[in-house]
């Protein structure tokens, strides 16, 4: 992970990189991006990076409770295939 936490997200990713926006009225604080990527030899890679006030308990936390989210959205999409 580089040390280099000066980089503004649209430098980094690109002005054509988008995201959906935060909700009004909330500003954000940290963050953290995981991007797929081409290498330098033009193969599909994941690039992980994190603002720099993030710890590595936030981190954890955040990414399980994501992972929980879209599991259940996996199979919510499965068990709205049975229903038919």
């Amino acid at each position: 992970m580089p040390s280099d936490y000066g980089e503004p997200i649209g430098q980094v990713l690109g002005d054509s990189f988008r995201v959906p926006p935060l909700l009004p009225a909330w500003t954000a604080l940290e963050g953290i991006v995981l991007v797929k990527c081409l290498d330098d030899e033009g193969h599909p890679s994941w690039a992980f990076r994190e603002t720099e006030g993030m710890n590595v308990e936030e981190v954890i936390g955040v990414l399980t409770i994501q992972l929980d989210m879209l599991r259940e959205r996996a199979l919510d999409s499965f068990r709205a295939e049975d229903d038919d």
